[in-house]
């Protein structure tokens, strides 16, 4: 290992540590009040959230079905289901190529060419990372205290001039997506991966977008679920549920110094549920992703299942 490459895995985990520790110290500086409240589960309604959980996997492996489809390969939506989250499960491995290689190798026994697997990869960030902002900013103009109560820099406004720049970043997703192909190909590149090429139709392209935003909105109620089932009586609502999710989300997948957004995605959630829950906050993020794995371990699971 060179010296550079030993540098960024020890800038890493140092940046691991330090997130982690701040999660720790969140949940430690409110200790006596997470340790003292009623906590109780309703088990139907934690079911629940699970069963819509999978089932936005359900939505998302449609989604990359619709994809690689447009390269010529029609592939059933079980084997959809189960390629793209076998490779997902590489998010939890140090090193943000995991996912990528996983698709590599599975989609490889299905007769798709290396170059077209990647090109499907890539779209996917494309389509699936502006959908999920666009449904967390979307869900700042019902609820304003997701933000500005905590980390807006404008008041208020913030809200409005988030909106503004979504929207503006959607329609190049969807109108342009070549402007941002050059982006992808020099991330490509550092990856030593070959670059992609391909041509979109609008109208193919707008219903993947809508068909990721469905999908984010479908796992932040899938979060609401369970926040309900562990804090019936929380002042959480259904709209901040969806926008403080997808956010936290976002965030922690794009910290790419951080497996499976493990930190980063829980030092958000926190902040961002503060105003809602108060002194409870720090705990609900560590809860959450518990949560997250039980859906995602079981969605493992049962793509292992599905036959090849």
């Amino acid at each position: 290992m060179t010296f550079k490459k030993t540098l960024t895995t020890l800038l890493k985990i140092a940046l691991t540590a330090v997130v982690v520790f701040f999660v720790y110290r969140q949940v430690a500086g409110h200790w006596d009040e997470i340790r003292n409240y009623q906590w109780q589960v309703d088990w139907a309604m934690l079911l629940l959230s699970v069963l819509l959980g999978l089932g936005t996997f359900v939505v998302m492996a449609s989604n990359w079905q619709r994809l690689i489809a447009g390269f010529g390969h029609q592939i059933p939506l079980r084997k959809s289901f189960r390629i793209f989250y076998l490779a997902d499960l590489g998010r939890y491995i140090p090193g943000k190529i995991w996912p990528l290689l996983g698709i590599l190798y599975l989609t490889k026994k299905e007769g798709i060419p290396p170059e077209r697997a990647t090109a499907s990869f890539v779209l996917v960030q494309m389509f699936a990372i502006p959908a999920s902002l666009l449904v967390f900013v979307i869900a700042l103009q019902f609820e304003p205290r997701i933000l500005v109560d905590q980390v807006a820099v404008l008041g208020e406004k913030s809200t409005y001039l988030l909106t503004g720049l979504m929207l503006l970043f959607s329609a190049v997703v969807v109108v342009w997506p070549q402007r941002l192909l050059a982006i992808a190909n020099a991330l490509l590149r550092r990856l030593s991966r070959p670059e992609v090429h391909f041509a979109l139709d609008k109208t193919v392209a707008l219903r993947l977008f809508v068909g990721y935003c469905v999908g984010w909105f479908c796992y932040g109620v899938a979060f609401y679920l369970f926040v309900r089932a562990v804090m019936p009586d929380s002042g959480l609502t259904l709209v901040a549920a969806v926008g403080i999710f997808n956010a936290a989300y976002q965030i922690g997948y794009l910290a790419l110094f951080a497996p499976g957004g493990f930190g980063p995605r829980e030092v958000v959630m926190g902040f961002m549920l503060t105003p809602f829950l108060g002194p409870l906050a720090p705990a609900l993020p560590v809860l959450a992703r518990l949560w997250a794995i039980l859906v995602e371990v079981t969605a493992a699971l049962i793509a292992l299942m599905i036959r090849r």
